[in-house]
């Protein structure tokens, strides 16, 4: 009797505590929120990187190319048959968040190694921004007498550094802000000039969707250049050209047109640098476009999937 009692005990109480769980609320399950439409279509916009990194396991070719300016007017049609810049770049991303590629440019010979990597996405109701961080290595293959007295590999290169930070406020608009930092082991200046090796920048871009597949597109950059005197000296082709100072090197302005597809982005625009790779535009844009020194470019992007 005594156990059938103690058997009845130990069931009500295995009962009691089996109520007693069920009766306290499960705690609920922590969801992200959904991801953000991108706010840029391509990993490029006009002179600018974006924070945007294909899908995993996808190869981007990409076609760069810089016309003249168009100072010579009809002479040269307004900077189409004069000196361009062009440059061919494969990228491939490693992972959705992971991005690496190399790329070589006709001016200056410039053979190039880029990584991108995204930190933080913007979500839906959530987070706000979409954050990267953009890094290029540059080789200037060109002659070493370019270099002056002391000539060391090293010289030749250059490094890039950029934190972007992009929102997109609405379907039709996005915008970004970049801050970059470059670095050139040796200045592009005659040997006995002074010269500068660092530069800070910032940049804004922002894109307004006209149509499904098309957009207006802006950029502005302002290079910071914190010591050089008694003024800038860069080299255009064979000729040096003095900069006075406080005006060298110039900031850039581009305004253009996109158009992007699944697979394709095309990019049509007029723009002061021709240079492409952004150590060149930050650090050696001798052109005024509040003088008018402005000229034709265009991008085109391929994605492949894997």
């Amino acid at each position: 009797m005594k156990r059938m009692i103690l058997g009845l005990v130990f069931i009500i109480s295995g009962a009691g505590s089996v109520i007693a769980q069920d009766s306290i609320p499960a705690e609920p399950e922590v969801t992200k929120k959904p991801l953000a439409k991108a706010a840029f279509e391509s990993g490029i916009c006009m002179d600018n990187q974006t924070v945007s990194i294909p899908s995993a396991h996808t190869l981007e070719f990409v076609l760069q190319h810089r016309f003249g300016t168009i100072q010579q007017h009809w002479s040269d049609l307004y900077g189409l048959w004069g000196a361009s810049n062009i440059r061919l770049g494969l990228n491939f991303s490693i992972t959705k968040n992971l991005l690496v590629g190399l790329g070589t440019a006709k001016n200056n010979r410039l053979q190039d190694f880029q990584l991108k990597y995204t930190f933080l996405h913007q979500r839906k109701e959530g987070f706000p921004l979409t954050i990267s961080y953009y890094f290029d290595l540059t080789l200037n293959a060109t002659s070493k007498d370019k270099f002056g007295a002391d000539y060391k590999f090293i010289d030749r290169l250059a490094y890039y550094n950029e934190f972007m930070f992009a929102r997109r406020f609405c379907n039709m608009f996005s915008a970004q802000l970049g801050i970059s930092y470059t670095h050139f082991n040796k200045a592009d200046v005659k040997a006995d000039s002074n010269a500068v090796n660092d530069a800070f920048a910032i940049s804004l871009l922002a894109r307004v969707k006209v149509s499904p597949q098309s957009s207006i597109v802006l950029s502005y950059e302002q290079p910071i250049i914190l010591n050089y005197d008694p003024a800038f000296i860069v080299r255009d082709g064979k000729n040096w050209m003095e900069i006075p100072k406080n005006k060298a090197p110039y900031p850039n302005i581009s305004l253009g047109w996109e158009v992007s597809t699944s697979t394709h982005t095309f990019h049509v625009f007029l723009s002061a640098a021709q240079g492409i790779l952004p150590s060149e535009v930050v650090m050696h844009n001798i052109n005024n476009p509040f003088n008018g020194y402005i000229l034709v470019g265009f991008n085109l992007t391929r994605l492949w999937s894997f």
